[in-house]
């Protein structure tokens, strides 16, 4: 499977490991989506101006077993847990623990990013969910993320939901948010002018990083070296 991987600056300078993540494509999109949106030279401007520390983003593609499964095992959850990331943590300078990973996604990959995380809460220190289409009947209540994200022990899992107000699945997505809100499962919710398209995206991409970032902005965070256990 393709992806693609933006790497900081400073990469492999100074011998430590970064922090990575991990965003999906959404469904007819490959792994060059986020790179088309600008995603890399968002990151590239915020490291250099001190906005966000340094950090890796994959990109990887989705291809048919994305489209053509729900969740759980053989399914494009497998090929993120259990080969994409064991490879990225393997082959690059990244910080093979929790802490050091978080997963997003857009549209169908809000869905995955959303199932994956809410299934392996214990894996991310954060998972965003940007328009995410939440639209998956053949997943069941073990799989789908308005299920899984409240009957599952989520921890301090750092949640984040964004939708356009013209966004056409915006249903789920909102019942999900109210849902979590009436259990009082902590988690970010944006609301923002926009549909379901690059524009309203491309709008919300340094949000994105800033969110994603806070944990691994403070001073007393420790980052392991590079290829440490």
């Amino acid at each position: 499977m393709a992806y693609r991987i933006y790497l900081p600056p400073c990469y492999e300078e100074d011998g430590r490991a970064y922090p990575a993540l991990y965003m999906l494509p959404g469904n007819n999109q490959t792994d060059a989506i986020w790179d088309d949106l600008g995603l890399d030279e968002a990151a590239e401007s915020a490291i250099k101006n001190d906005e966000i520390p340094p950090m890796l983003i994959v990109m990887p593609d989705g291809g048919w077993i994305a489209l053509n499964s729900s969740g759980g095992p053989h399914s494009y959850e497998t090929v993120l847990v259990e080969d994409l990331i064991p490879f990225i943590e393997t082959n690059y300078c990244a910080w093979a623990e929790a802490d050091g990973r978080a997963i997003g996604g857009l549209s169908r990959g809000g869905y995955w990013a959303l199932e994956i995380a809410f299934r392996h809460p214990e894996q991310f220190v954060s998972v965003g969910g940007h328009s995410a289409s939440l639209l998956d009947i053949a997943a069941g209540p073990d799989l789908n993320p308005q299920y899984t994200g409240l009957s599952n022990d989520l921890g301090d899992l750092r949640i984040y939901l964004d939708i356009g107000a013209d966004d056409g699945g915006i249903a789920n997505t909102r019942r999900l948010h109210e849902d979590m809100a009436a259990q009082n499962i902590p988690h970010t919710w944006q609301l923002n002018p926009g549909g379901h398209n690059n524009a309203y995206w491309i709008a919300h991409l340094a949000n994105y990083l800033a969110w994603y970032a806070i944990p691994w902005s403070s001073d007393t965070v420790q980052y392991p070296a590079c290829g440490s256990d």
